[in-house]
This record gives structure tokens, sequence and C-alpha cells, in this order.
């Protein structure tokens, strides 16, 4: 592990600590300017929050943290709790291929529930090679829902 992700996993475990929360960080590195943290805590659900809220305000927390000590050379970061998100974008990558499937059998639009813009860019990224369908994200702040459409050839 580098100086860098060594700072990012002791940031990490000190805010834990001041948060009064147990728990150890576990760094990946992807790339020279991407860090990927993971949080393993028997408190997940607390450090998550519903709609994984708390688990954002995290993030937030702590990449304000390590702009103020690292400044130009922060990288891009991500925070994660007991592989939630990671779980949480495999089952919404999931859900929308088998959606895309119903529409290119019914030729029918389908929604999939409401989502953060970080979930919804998954899954547009996740179907943006399937052929047949297009996606579009509608609604409003915390409604907005990606819908697949069939593409229709003129």
């Amino acid at each position: 592990m580098n100086d860098l992700a060594s700072t990012v996993k002791k940031i990490i475990e000190e805010v834990l600590v001041k948060m009064d929360f147990q728990g150890n960080a576990e760094i990946s590195e992807e790339g020279q300017d991407f860090i990927s943290a993971n949080i393993q805590s028997d408190e997940a659900g607390w450090l998550i929050g519903k709609g994984a809220e708390n688990l954002a305000a995290l993030q937030q927390i702590i990449r304000a943290i390590l702009n103020k000590k690292l400044g130009e050379t922060t990288p891009r970061f991500s925070l994660d709790v007991n592989f939630y998100q990671k779980s949480r974008l495999e089952t919404l990558t999931r859900m929308a291929k088998n959606l895309a499937e119903e529409v290119l059998m019914t030729g029918e639009s389908r929604w999939l529930p409401p989502m953060s813009s970080f979930e919804r860019r998954a899954v547009h990224l996740a179907l943006v090679d399937f052929s047949g369908i297009k996606t579009e994200s509608e609604g409003e702040r915390e409604e907005r829902r990606v819908v697949i459409k069939p593409v229709v050839k003129e």
C-alpha cells in the first residue's frame, strides 16, 4: 500500500473512532488516481443508513478531510461499508438487464425504482451496449429513476 492509500486508511479509521464506531478500512488502489475504500463493521446499518444516506454523508465528510489534508494530491475516492454499494450495483444491474429483456419481448417500457445519480449512471452504463433498447432518466430529485424503452425503428 502506497503512502496515499495509507493516509486514506488512517483518516477513515480516525473518523470512525471519533464517531464512536468500530470498523476497519480496507483500501484498494484502482489506478494511480482512484482509491476505493470499504469499511468492515458490525455497525454497518448505522453507517449505511436508510437509502445509503449516511454512507453518502460519510463519504462527503471523508472527502472533505482528504481535500483539506492532501490538497491537489487528493485522489478520486469512493467509500463502501461491508460492500453494500458493490452488492447494490450488482443487484441493480441484474434487475436492469432482466427488465431490458422484458422490453425487447413486450415492446413496452419498464421503470426501475428511484435511485441516486451514481446508481442511475451504473444502470445506463450496464445497458449501453444492449441493442434494441434505450435508457433515460425521468423524474425529479429523490424520485428520479431510469426508464428502459424499446428503440422504435422508423
